[in-house]
């Protein structure tokens, strides 16, 4: 066998490397208990999380002002160095915002450090240059970000996330994007509805599964898309009903890495979209504060009339039900996973039991005749069972996988 070359070793060495620091950090993070509206860094203290228990979660990647010399510049082909000033400012009023008219949480992940030392919109290499401290941080900021994810589909089954970036373009207004080109949103309605387009867009599992049934086109550029609504509300944005795609030789940002990582692009339950805000929604302070206030109107709304109906008004306490009265009815419900068939064993009768899909929905409402009961005919996801009898309520949240 020929001896490895030098390079070879030291290419074998850093991949082993990479792989343990992904698999210490994913399980650190994963691994840990966090309190929403509490802030965590992450072991270099240039990447924090503010947990949530919102559907939400709000990436802000190049919002950072941190310039520690120990970290050199970033210089690689085609990398980009400027910061989205007054991102991370937004991105806290944003919070503040959903705070003050829901008393919940949405998860939000903030790069701490200056673009020219971290991009973290960009895969690992261009990220963080070849430096291994800032490999660890970006390990650490995805960490977060899957473990947000994971948080809401465990509680509510779907979510969404949100990118939050600042663009410099004259044409003051946002940009609103979904993995899809300025060629392709000029495509007709019939062309972005083709599966080719369902492919790669960000909102692939929202298009396939919202509660009107509105088609891929109508959720990127109709009445109640997400730029309709923002321009309702006083800030133009593309793609929207009142301007449906960029002119041609207009400048427009489509989403990044991070759109497309955590996304629903590859699938999962997380749709992804990347918010681009311009000069005027982001530089002045009182224009900021009432920007976010709107965002966060706008981000109810629209999760509310796609995802699910009761969620105005319930909001971090609609699926997160907890599960005492269990306990002292004596009520068993199991497996969790489950396939095919739930098993209850209870020491009370009459019980009857209901089904609520993700989008608070029911979805199954019958007497229990026996301790089976058959959930064959349930798409695979995140339930809420609701077992009634007349010594009460008891409230289970259980995984369906076929």
């Amino acid at each position: 066998m020929k001896p490895q070359s030098p390079v070879a070793k030291n290419l074998i060495r850093r991949f082993f490397v990479k792989l343990f620091l992904l698999l210490f950090i994913s399980t650190n993070v994963f691994s840990q208990s966090f309190i929403p509206g509490q802030s965590y860094l992450d072991s270099n203290q240039y990447v924090e999380y503010i947990a949530g228990n919102l559907p939400f979660v709000i990436s802000v990647p190049h919002g950072g002002y941190l310039e520690p010399a120990s970290i050199p510049d970033r210089n690689c082909s085609g990398c980009k160095y400027m910061r989205d000033s007054y991102t991370q400012e937004l991105g806290r009023e944003i919070m503040a915002a959903f705070y003050a008219k829901t008393g919940c949480w949405p998860h939000m992940v903030i790069n701490l450090l200056h673009r020219k030392k971290f991009d973290a919109n960009r895969d690992i290499g261009d990220a963080a240059d070849g430096n291994p401290i800032v490999e660890k941080s970006w390990y650490a900021y995805h960490a977060f970000l899957d473990s947000a994810k994971n948080k809401i589909e465990s509680g509510y089954g779907r979510g969404l996330f949100i990118d939050l970036h600042g663009h410099g373009h004259s044409i003051q207004r946002l940009e609103v994007g979904y993995l899809l080109s300025s060629t392709k949103l000029r495509y007709t309605d019939s062309a972005l509805n083709t599966q080719a387009i369902l492919n790669i867009t960000s909102i692939k599992n929202l298009a396939g599964n919202n509660l009107n049934g509105l088609n891929h086109a109508q959720l990127i550029r109709g009445p109640f898309a997400l730029g309709s609504i923002l321009s309702d509300m006083g800030f133009p944005a593309v793609p929207s009903q009142a301007i449906p795609y960029p002119a041609s030789g207009d400048p427009y940002f489509s989403g990044g890495y991070n759109t497309k990582r955590h996304g629903s692009r590859y699938g999962g339950n997380i749709d992804g979209i990347q918010i681009e805000g311009n000069h005027n929604v982001r530089f002045d302070s009182i224009t900021r504060k009432r920007f976010a206030d709107s965002l966060a109107n706008a981000l109810i709304y629209f999760y509310n009339k796609h995802y699910n109906s009761n969620f105005t008004g319930n909001y971090c306490g609609l699926l997160y039900v907890p599960d005492k009265n269990a306990a002292t009815m004596n009520i068993e419900i199991f497996p969790n996973p489950a396939t095919t068939v739930l098993y209850v064993k209870a020491d009370v009768g009459g019980l009857n039991i209901e089904v609520y899909n993700s989008a608070g929905q029911l979805v199954l409402n019958q007497k229990l005749a026996s301790g089976t009961f058959d959930i064959s005919s349930l798409k695979k996801g995140v339930y809420l069972v609701r077992l009634n009898s007349a010594d009460g309520q008891s409230y289970q949240r259980i995984i369906l996988k076929l």
